[in-house]
């Protein structure tokens, strides 16, 4: 009977380990069964953050495009005034070089003096003669004005 004994001794000592581990595993499991459903409220949760995170950044993309659309028109209009600046400097210059040269010619001196008396009745006429007639001659307001302004240096 000794053997029988301790065959059962044995069998009670395995017996009393696997209820240890079948506890100890079942706390386990329930832990990991609640922080399952943790993690699923955190999946959804971040689910939620990146709907919003993409829907902010189509309305970001959208902006952005407008915006860019909007400063390739600023830079458009911006060129063709530069241009447009760039002619009348340029036009400006060869009539200032114009009445340089006559103011220096000693010819002209004589008579400009003579036309200078004459032009400033002449000049009012003249200005709005300019004034009615400016789609005639192609020259914007600026350049007459400016034109007027050289004459009057004169």
């Amino acid at each position: 009977m000794d053997w029988l004994n301790l065959i059962d001794g044995l069998l009670i000592i395995f017996l009393a380990a696997t209820i240890f581990c079948a506890v100890s595993l079942s706390r386990r499991l329930s832990t990991l069964r609640s922080d399952k459903k943790n993690l699923e409220k955190l999946m959804e949760e971040f689910k939620n953050v990146t709907q919003k995170a993409d829907e902010s950044l189509s309305g970001i993309r959208a902006t952005a495009n407008e915006v860019s659309r909007e400063l390739a028109e600023a830079n458009t209009k911006s060129r063709s005034m530069r241009d447009e600046l760039a002619f009348l400097v340029e036009r400006a210059d060869r009539l200032a070089e114009k009445i340089a040269t006559t103011a220096n010619d000693p010819i002209r001196e004589d008579t400009s003096k003579d036309k200078r008396k004459s032009n400033e009745t002449g000049d009012n006429i003249e200005s709005a003669s300019l004034h009615n007639n400016h789609e005639d001659d192609g020259q914007s307001e600026a350049e007459r004005e400016l034109l007027n302004a050289l004459r009057r240096v004169k």
